[in-house]
């Protein structure tokens, strides 16, 4: 049984020797018969001359170049290349345990699952330095999951009450299942994992659990600069679940995902006032504009309904009081100091 591991890479010349450590994680597997797919992303520098180095030293290694187009379309190209029975995702600077893949296909041949879930943890500079595994209550024993049991039970995860990890890099696939269902649609650059895996996981038949760390996520996205995109991600993220709900009349989950919502907008308006991207007058524009767009004024209307979640930050965008949030932000920011200043050094390690 052949499994397709699929690594994205852009740009991993200066990263060379974490990049190396996590495909020797995959090349030194206790499980042998796999073939690794590292799809070059467009890279600007000489990813392609170190890909090509490592393709010489091991049979079993595919090189794929393409135009950059993001992470989510790098794994498209892989899995439309994948010759495995089953498929495998890794971020470039992530590492697996070395008997990951055996415990996995063990997995799915005990359970024939279309979806086998492993534990993970996170880690940074060496998977010594983690901050421990998943603990999601769904993550604590063996199991298996059916159709029915998933949307009844865990689809939920999908929707803002985190019980299943949504992300595509803990979980192996059946190749088969994976060419039987819907191609799930693209979103571009963001929320791919989430998106990817909501439109996946509600056709699979079985879907397995195992507890055990076999995937080592290496923490990072540290940034010292405002990052627009957690509005868009906000967005697109509302827009994508709200469709889902309606797909599968799931209506009860609309709270979750409109109490979501508020949650990223708290962020974004945050990162506004840490990176003194606006003063305050451009503070209360920003505002002003974001609270009228269709997304966040139903997103609103229905956290109001919900009447549940009463915090500093959320009373203040239910009541469109741009001078309470503005006060709300400077004060976190002002207890974040300390954070603030560590997040500068680990950028500078």
């Amino acid at each position: 049984m052949v499994i397709s591991v699929i690594v994205p890479v852009y740009n991993i010349e200066k990263k060379k020797r974490v990049f190396e450590a996590s495909i020797e994680s995959v090349l030194k597997q206790s499980y042998r018969d796999f073939e690794l797919i590292i799809v070059n992303d467009g890279s600007m520098d000489k990813t392609e001359v170190i890909l090509r180095e490592l393709e010489k030293k091991d049979k079993r290694i595919r090189i794929v170049i393409k135009e950059n187009g993001g992470v989510e379309s790098s794994r498209r190209a892989g899995i439309n290349m994948a010759q495995g029975d089953f498929i495998l995702h890794m971020d470039q600077d992530d590492r697996y345990r070395e008997d990951a893949f055996e415990l996995f296909i063990h997995k799915m041949k005990e359970t024939n699952a279309d979806v086998v879930v492993a534990n993970h943890i996170r880690f940074i500079f060496n998977p010594l330095f983690s901050f421990g595994k998943c603990n999601a209550a769904s993550m604590q024993r063996e199991r298996i999951i059916d159709h029915e049991s998933f949307m009844d039970q865990y689809y939920v995860s999908f929707f803002g009450m985190n019980d299943l990890p949504v992300n595509i890099w803990n979980k192996m696939y059946r190749k088969e299942f994976l060419d039987s269902i819907p191609t799930p649609p693209k979103t571009g650059h963001i929320i791919e994992d989430l998106s990817y895996n909501m439109h996946v996981l509600p056709y699979a038949k079985r879907i397995a659990v195992i507890p055990d760390v076999l995937y080592y996520y290496r923490w990072g996205g540290f940034t010292n600069r405002y990052d627009k995109s957690v509005l868009e991600t906000a967005l697109i993220g509302y827009k994508l679940k709200m469709s889902q709900i309606d797909k599968y009349g799931l209506l009860s989950f609309k709270a979750y995902t409109a109490v979501e919502l508020l949650n990223y907008l708290n962020t974004y308006f945050y990162q506004i006032v840490e990176y003194d991207v606006f003063d305050k007058d451009g503070f209360v524009t920003e505002f002003k504009k974001v609270m009228s767009l269709p997304e966040v004024k139903e997103g609103m209307g229905i956290v109001r309904a919900y009447d549940r979640y009463h915090y500093e930050f959320a009373d203040a965008f239910l009541n469109s009081d741009y001078e309470r949030l503005y006060a709300y932000e400077l004060m976190i920011k002002k207890n974040n100091r300390g954070k603030i200043f560590a997040k500068k050094l680990l950028l500078n390690i």
